[in-house]
């Protein structure tokens, strides 16, 4: 009989290890594309939650804070373990919370009666990680995330 000896199989296993570390290296970096399918995800969700909700000011289930840590709790609190890597730029609102009435129309901060706070331009979202960076668009009145 004629068989692998101990040896040789742990040359092998180095071996392929090896290359698993070389090849690794090639494999693109695609987190930026995840955060923003995260970030996505999170919005939509706030926004879904705040339909038929008649709460003003900030609730926890209808707003969001759009920093790393606070999307970091968000992320914790579900079922899906996601760290989130990507810096964050927010041009367009005030602050960095982003809040749904109702209807499900974006606030720049707190939901309040009068509509003062309801946005009127253009959210724009840069995450940006190891000089890669992805924008997302939340538009006016409708909330639609682009």
């Amino acid at each position: 009989m004629r068989a692998f000896s101990l040896i040789e199989l742990i040359f092998i296993l180095v071996i392929m290890g090896i290359l698993a570390f070389v090849g690794m290296q090639f494999i693109p970096n695609e987190t930026p594309l995840s955060d923003f399918e995260i970030l996505k995800k999170l919005i939509l969700t706030k926004k879904t939650n705040a339909l038929g909700y008649k709460v003003f000011g900030e609730n926890n289930e209808t707003c969001i804070k759009l920093t790393k840590n606070d999307i970091n709790k968000e992320e914790n609190a579900s079922r899906v373990k996601y760290y989130f890597k990507s810096d964050i730029q927010v041009r367009g609102l005030s602050g960095n919370l982003l809040c749904f009435d109702y209807m499900g129309r974006p606030y720049d901060g707190v939901v309040n009666q009068k509509l003062t706070n309801l946005l009127k331009n253009f959210v724009t979202i840069t995450l940006s990680y190891k000089n890669k960076e992805k924008n997302l668009t939340l538009y006016p009145i409708s909330g639609y995330v682009r």
